[in-house]
């Protein structure tokens, strides 16, 4: 299957699918980044809560709000 092809067939999913394939495509990407796997689980371990996020600010990071 070409790029092309992938990307209609991307295209035509629903947004709960697409979200799942964005979701999948990262694991892959960063499947085997020590850095990356690194970062991410200093971030999730941070306990300083003056790092976190509050739902609210989330939300406008991703541009919901």
């Amino acid at each position: 299957m070409s790029i092309e092809q992938l990307k209609q067939e991307v295209a035509s999913l629903d947004d709960r699918a697409q979200a799942e394939l964005i979701s999948y495509t990262l694991q892959l990407r960063y499947a085997h980044d020590a850095d990356y796997g690194r970062e991410v689980a200093d971030r999730l371990n941070d306990a300083d809560k003056s790092h976190w996020l509050t739902p609210e600010e989330f939300e406008r990071r991703l541009g919901k709000t």
